[in-house]
């Protein structure tokens, strides 16, 4: 029977392992924080239409881009998020989203072909890949 005072040695290389991925995501997960300013990009048929840091906006504003065959998007811009209110599409799957507000969101609406993105600093290209998407 073991004595339960003492630990053997595969107990503290189980312990240090468990505390070693511990601290490991603790610290992924504070690199993760959003240093730059948040910046929302409305691209339509890839190409950049409308951009707007999120943390300088003072007062909420909707704008409306308008596609082919009469197709239009509603958005609706506020202090830090945004989103997109009415849309033409038939499955309203963009407005039923709702907000986005942190890096890397984005906002879809194929029949529109419609995209919002927010990235973490105004100089972030928007066609870049990252490691989640590669």
């Amino acid at each position: 029977m073991r004595d339960s005072k003492y630990f053997l040695p595969g107990d503290i290389i189980i312990y240090m392992g468990l505390l070693l991925i511990f601290l490991l995501g603790s610290f992924a997960a504070m690199g993760r924080t959003n240093n730059g300013s948040p910046t929302a990009v409305v691209t339509q048929d890839g190409k950049s239409i409308h951009r707007v840091r999120l943390d300088a906006v003072t007062e909420p504003y909707e704008f409306r881009v308008e596609g082919s065959g009469g197709a239009y998007n509603i958005i609706q811009v506020e202090h830090g998020r945004i989103r997109v209110v009415e849309a033409s599409c038939p499955d309203q799957i963009d407005v039923k989203q709702g907000w986005i507000s942190q890096s890397h969101q984005s906002i879809v609406c194929l029949p529109n072909r419609l995209v919002i993105r927010i990235l973490k600093a105004e100089h972030e290209p928007v066609g870049e890949i990252d490691g989640i998407a590669f």
